[in-house]
This record gives structure tokens, sequence and C-alpha cells, in this order.
């Protein structure tokens, strides 16, 4: 399927980007910006990883998180690759079973939807809130202008699981519209699943800004701007 890409704004693609005690760090043209992603997780309360943790060991948890994070950077990189126009399939051919099925998967249910392309792994920033991130996708989704982001899953997620995945593509969002002043409301979240179908959440993002307001001051309490 050939989506069109519509070159409709000047995206920033490479940038310095360091991992700094207090998290990642993006030199911004406009300032020094931890990522989306850094304010989320420091500002997570997720008891149950730590039980995780407990349950399995350090040691383990560290080995099944990469092998998660390495897995979810192939299934990207594949997609990226596949929406620029890049024939992936023989590559694709020589990985292991699970980032074949996954790869393939997420872009099934992405082309089921995807009507233009803006950009792909573009870099965001918001000024007024100090954060930046990569953001995997902007575009047309079912006619609407959107925040299209992919993730990989080992389960099924259900939607009570994935509030900061709403509150990340928000981030994306506010940003791209205070950068480009466009009035981005709806987001898509794309999760391929290990072995099941992959999943489609779409919201708009605009219940989500009071929390990821919250966010950013929680962690700006933990680590001071200035």
């Amino acid at each position: 399927m050939d989506i069109p890409h519509n070159k409709k704004y000047k995206y920033t693609y490479d940038m310095k980007v360091e991992t700094l005690p207090e998290g990642r760090t993006y030199y911004t043209p406009n300032g020094d910006y931890p990522s989306i992603t850094t304010i989320l997780g420091k500002t997570a309360n997720n008891p149950w990883l730590q039980a995780w943790k407990d349950r399995v060991g350090e040691e383990e948890a560290a080995r099944i998180s990469k092998e998660a994070t390495d897995r979810g950077t192939l299934v990207h990189e594949y997609a990226e690759k596949y929406f620029n126009g890049e024939d992936i399939f023989s590559d694709l051919a020589q990985e292991s079973s699970d980032v074949i099925q996954m790869s393939k998967d997420l872009i099934k249910i992405a082309e089921a939807g995807v009507e233009e392309i803006w950009g792909q792994e573009q870099i965001l920033w918001s000024k007024r809130y100090w954060y930046a991130g990569r953001c995997d996708m902007v575009g047309i989704w079912n006619g609407k202008p959107s925040i299209i982001d992919f993730k990989t899953s080992k389960k099924t997620k259900y939607i009570k699981q994935i509030k900061d995945y709403f509150i990340q593509c928000c981030g994306y969002a506010v940003a791209h519209n205070e950068m480009f002043g466009t009035g981005i409301k709806n987001i898509v979240i794309l999760i391929t699943v290990d072995g099941k179908e992959p999943q489609c959440f779409e919201t708009s993002a605009v219940p989500f800004l009071p929390e990821l307001k919250l966010r950013i001051n929680e962690y700006d309490k933990m680590f001071p701007p200035f």
C-alpha cells in the first residue's frame, strides 16, 4: 500500500541527546529539555513493577527488559523503513519469528487507518512546558490529523494499563501544535502483541492535558530546571 507523504512541516530529525542523572535530555534550540518518556517514567506510580522485580530478581528483570526493548526497537525500525517506501521483507525474513510477526502486524494495522504521513521519528519540543520527545508518526488517520504511536507488548493491553501512553501522545500533540500552529487533538496508539492480534486505541488528547501538566510539575519538583 502506497501511503502518500506530505511534507507540510519542517521537522527536526537529528539533535544532541544525552542520558543524564535526571534522565534523557534533548538539547533543543530553545533549551535543554527532559524527554516526555523520562518525565512519565520518573513520576509513574508503578508498585507492580517493583513487585515484579522482587519476584524474578533484578538480574532477570534487567534481561527481560533489555530483550523487550531490543525487540521493540527492531519492530519500530522495520515499520519506519516500510512507511518510508523501503523494501524491508528480505531483511525481515532473517529475523526471529516474533519480530517478523509483530512487524507485519504493526504495518497491517497502521495501513488500515493511516491516509497521509507528515513525518516519522521527528523530534518535537515545548518551550511552554519544557519537555521534548521523538514521535513515531504524525499524519492523517481516518480523516483526522493525528499523533500515531507504535508500541510492542508481550501481552494484550487493557485501556487502564496504558494511561501513560495517552499522556505521552498528548505531550506530542501539545508540542506539535505549539511548534507548527496545528490543532491536533486525535491520538492513536497501535500495539503489536507477541502471538496475538494487534490493538488500536484512538481517543482525544484533550482529557489528558491536566495529567500531563501535573506530571511535569511533579518532575520539576524532583529535578528543578533552574
